[in-house]
Parts: structure tokens; C-alpha cells; sequence
């Protein structure tokens, strides 16, 4: 049989655990009061620290004479310039008038020599005719007579016309030669007197340039110097390593600051100085223009003068030609009408009494 019973048991009772913990009470202990512990720092105030910023440097404008001196130089410059300018626009003016007065001359001479060939050829028409109108042989006489003298007065015009371009281009290679020379002495004064105002105005351009980057090197220093001086002044006072690095540097501007404006100073004298050497190139510049234009205005009226001389003669020799070619026409004119004359009255002309050859009778 598997039943089994499980004999009863009683667990003893366990001891009663209620503690109660006996009164005490602790004792009144005072702590005896602690010294006072208030303190106070000595007051004290730190030395008045010396003042460090830059002084306010002057400021590095060209002293007016320099600029006005500058400004003078400059202007007498562009007015030396503009007078040239001028007074070749007036010579190519002038040269232009002159060309086309002889263009106009020459037209004008043209134009006369063709109204009077255009004359001599119509009275030599109409003696044709007129001895046409008498007969054969009045008309063959009449135009050996005609021809013999229009060759003579061809000849005659010819040989004075090539006297006169003779001395026409004598005088041209005269009057080339003179303005020749006269512009090569002109561009030698020139290009000298150039030379020295081309250097003066370089030496002017330095000075003020100089000038101008030293101004721009002490408004460096000046800004830098401030923005130093305002760091050191926010930094506590109590750093005296970057105080004392920033003193030294506002010192170094200070320096450097002091040794530019002195540059300055002689720069602006520099400036001055150039200024004057400038004027007096440009001075000597626009007269050395003025002599140049004048041996050059000189030597141009001088070959006009011969050119002119040697037009004069050659249209003297021309005229002198045509009035003996005009004799000629003339006296030829005469005869051939007093061949067609006597041919008409009589019926016959005797061709020898007009120009010296053998008689020939012709018979109606």
C-alpha cells in the first residue's frame, strides 16, 4: 500500500522580537563661535599705465606750391601740344590753298591755250574755205602756206614750253632741297628740345608717384598703428606679455611711421623741384617749336619765292612764244587771203611771191 500520512508536527513558538530602544538623550554641546572671518583687500590702484598711441602724423599732401607747380607744368604741356596741333593744321590749310591756287592756275593756262588754238583752228578753217571757193590751186596754196606756219608756230610755243618746264623743275628741285634741309634741322631741334621735356616730365611722374606711395605707406601705418593701440588698451593689465609684445609693436609703427614722413618731406621737395625743371622743358620745348616752325616757314616762302620766279619766266617765255606764233599765224593768214584774193580776181595765183618757190600759173 503506497498511503502514507504525513505525521503532524508543531513548529515551537519563536522568541517574542519586540525591541524598545532605551531613551537617550544627547547632550547640549555648543560649538564655540568661529573667529570672524571677514576680510577686506587693501585697496590699491595700479600706476597710471604712460600713453602708448601714435601721435597723429601729419598729413602727407603736396605742399601747394608742389601741386600748383605740377598742375602749371601740366596745362603750359597740353598748351605747348595744342599750339602745335595748330599750327599744323594751319600749314596743311595753307599748303592745300597754295595747291589748289596752282591746281587752278594751271586749269586756267590750260583752258586760255586751248581757246586760242581753238580760235587760230577756226580762222584757219575758214581761210580753207574761202580758198576752196576760189579753185583748186588757191586752196592748194593756201594750205602749204597755212601749214608752214602752224608747223613754225607749233615749234616755236614748243621750244618755249620746254624752257619753261626747264626752269619750272630747276626751281622744284631748288625749292625741294631748301624745305628738305629746312625739316631736317627743324625735327633735329625738335626731337633735342622733346628729349629733355620727355625726361622732365619722367622725372616729374617718379617724384609724384614716389610722393604719393609714401602717403599711402604712412596712412598704412597710421591705421595699423590705431588698431595696435586699441588692442593694447583692451588687454588686461595683468598680461604683461602681450602687452608688452603690443607696446613694442605700436613702438616699431611709431618708428616707422616717423622715418616715412621724412621720405615724404623730401619727397614733396622732389616734387617741387621737378615740377620747376618740367615748366622750364616745356618752355624750352615750345620755343625750340616756334624756331622750327620758322626755319621751316622760312625755307617754304623761300622755295614759293623761287618756284614762283621760275613760273613767272617760264609763263614770260610761253607768252613771249605765243606772240610770235600768233605773228606768225597772222602774217601766214594775210598771205594765204591774198592768194585766195588774187585767185579769185584773176583766175590764177603765182604760189612763189607767196612763199618763195618757183611760179605756177593756173588757168581758170
Amino acid at each position: 500500500s503506497t498511503d502514507f500520512k504525513v505525521p503532524d508536527f508543531k513548529v515551537p513558538a519563536m522568541p517574542s522580537t519586540d525591541f524598545k530602544v532605551p531613551d537617550f538623550k544627547v547632550p547640549d554641546l555648543k560649538v564655540p563661535a568661529m573667529p570672524s572671518t571677514d576680510f577686506k583687500v587693501p585697496s590699491f590702484s595700479m600706476p597710471a599705465m604712460p600713453d602708448l598711441k601714435l601721435p597723429d602724423a601729419p598729413e602727407m599732401k603736396p605742399p601747394p606750391a608742389a601741386d600748383k607747380a605740377a598742375d602749371d607744368a601740366a596745362a603750359k604741356a597740353a598748351a605747348v601740344k595744342a599750339k602745335a596741333k595748330e599750327a599744323e593744321e594751319a600749314k596743311a590749310v595753307k599748303d592745300a590753298a597754295a595747291q589748289r591756287a596752282a591746281a587752278d592756275k594751271a586749269k586756267a593756262a590750260e583752258e586760255a591755250k586751248a581757246a586760242a588754238a581753238k580760235q587760230r583752228a577756226a580762222r584757219e578753217e575758214e581761210l580753207r574755205a574761202a580758198a576752196a571757193a576760189s579753185g583748186d590751186g588757191a586752196s592748194e596754196e593756201v594750205q602749204r602756206i597755212l601749214a608752214s606756219a602752224k608747223a613754225e608756230s607749233e615749234q616755236v610755243v614748243a621750244d618755249a614750253s620746254a624752257a619753261g618746264r626747264q626752269l619750272t623743275s630747276a626751281a622744284k628741285a631748288e625749292a625741294g632741297a631748301l624745305t628738305s634741309e629746312a625739316a631736317s634741322k627743324a625735327s633735329a631741334i625738335r626731337s633735342q628740345a622733346e628729349g629733355v621735356a620727355s625726361a622732365a616730365r619722367r622725372e616729374a611722374s617718379g617724384a609724384k608717384s614716389e610722393l604719393s606711395s609714401l602717403r599711402s605707406e604712412i596712412a598704412s601705418l597710421e591705421q595699423r598703428g590705431a588698431a595696435t593701440q586699441a588692442e593694447y588698451d583692451k588687454t588686461f593689465f595683468l598680461n604683461f606679455g602681450k602687452r608688452g609684445e603690443l607696446k613694442d609693436e605700436v613702438k616699431r609703427l611709431k618708428d616707422d611711421a616717423a622715418r616715412a614722413t621724412k621720405k615724404a618731406d623730401k619727397a614733396a621737395k622732389a616734387v617741387d623741384k621737378t615740377a620747376g625743371d618740367l615748366e622750364k622743358a616745356e618752355a624750352s620745348a615750345a620755343k625750340a617749336g616756334e624756331q622750327a616752325a620758322k626755319i621751316e616757314a622760312d625755307a617754304a616762302a623761300k622755295a614759293a619765292k623761287v618756284t614762283a620766279e621760275a613760273e613767272k619766266q617760264a609763263a614770260a617765255l610761253s607768252k613771249k612764244a605765243e606772240g610770235e606764233a600768233a605773228k606768225v599765224l597772222k602774217s601766214a593768214e594775210s598771205k594765204a587771203k591774198a592768194a585766195a584774193k588774187a585767185a579769185s580776181s584773176s583766175g590764177s595765183v603765182l604760189p612763189g611771191a607767196a612763199v618763195g618757190g618757183a611760179s605756177k600759173i593756173v588757168k581758170p
